[in-house]
């Protein structure tokens, strides 16, 4: 809410049993750079992240509202993808390339 603390969260899990549709500001995604564990079930956002952690180890989003996952994710630390009853057309636009550095 006042813009601090974002980049010290490394977990969230979001349910919420009884509410269907919710509204949340998804620019602040971009500032959660040590966001590990991300699982959102039961809420339908109307939109996706402009912008998801690098760090990221886990997500789950059951009905992701974008038709892919935001361009600039890395999923080099991805362990586990979980997208059931998304919008998902395909992981991401363009092309991604791995460095070997």
């Amino acid at each position: 809410m006042d813009n601090t603390g974002k980049e010290k969260i490394e977990a969230i899990f979001l349910d919420m049993p009884g509410i269907t549709e919710a509204q949340w500001n998804m620019k602040a995604f971009s500032k959660m750079s040590k966001l590990r564990l991300l699982k959102i079930i039961n809420v339908q956002l109307s939109e996706g992240p402009e912008d998801l952690s690098n760090m990221l180890r886990f997500l789950e989003w059951h009905f992701y509202p974008s038709k892919s996952l935001p361009t600039g994710l890395q999923m080099d630390e991805l362990v586990e993808l979980h997208m059931p009853n998304s919008s998902i057309e395909q992981l991401w636009y363009g092309y991604k390339v791995r460095s070997t550095n």
